[in-house]
């Protein structure tokens, strides 16, 4: 299993079907559907099967890992972060997606989470640049990118559908040199 520490009470591993329940739990909150693309409401133990098993076969097809649980220290998903259509080496960009658990909103554990993942696809995944997108009401989303290092790049308008509405979204970017300047 891969491991990135955040700090001592927060870790970053592989997703694993021991997490089914705890991704159901945490998805029955609306406001991650609300926030998030590609996350299914009501969220079913279906849903999570499907996640986690499509999340192992294409960890077993890749030479690294691309998506990652965000654990407590004892070992309980709390969050995910990653890049879940990465194909490793094939491109040089990856598209980032993230949700947290709500009694864990607001502690900035996500922004944590969302550094050592950039850290850690700049140095592993052989990407030289990173985009999110992010429904133009989510502000709390925005904050985390740029607090990452992300640069809001536009405003893409109607340009993902939300239950069944066309919604703007804020695009981020960020690119290995904009990291390697910071430290000049």
């Amino acid at each position: 299993m891969n491991e990135l520490a955040l700090d001592d009470d927060f870790v970053l591993s592989s997703v694993e079907r021991r997490d089914r329940a705890a991704v159901v739990r945490h998805l029955q909150e609306k406001e991650i559907w609300k926030n998030t693309l590609y996350i299914p409401w009501p969220y079913t133990k279906d849903d999570a099967d499907a996640w986690i098993e499509g999340r192992i076969q294409h960890r077993a097809e890749q030479p690294k890992e691309t998506t990652f649980a965000l654990r407590r220290a004892d070992g309980q998903l709390v969050g995910v972060v990653g890049a879940d259509d990465l194909n490793v080496g094939a491109s040089h960009r990856a598209r980032i997606g993230y949700w947290l658990a709500k009694p864990y909103w607001g502690r900035g554990l996500m922004t944590k989470a969302v550094a050592r993942y950039v850290d850690y696809a700049f140095a592993k995944l052989d990407v030289v640049r990173i985009t999110a997108e992010v429904f133009d009401w989510n502000e709390a989303s925005a904050r985390v990118l740029q607090k990452a290092g992300f640069t809001q790049e536009g405003r893409l308008r109607k340009h993902r559908e939300k239950d069944g509405t066309l919604v703007d979204v804020r695009y981020f970017g960020l690119l290995r040199s904009d990291l390697d300047s910071a430290c000049d």
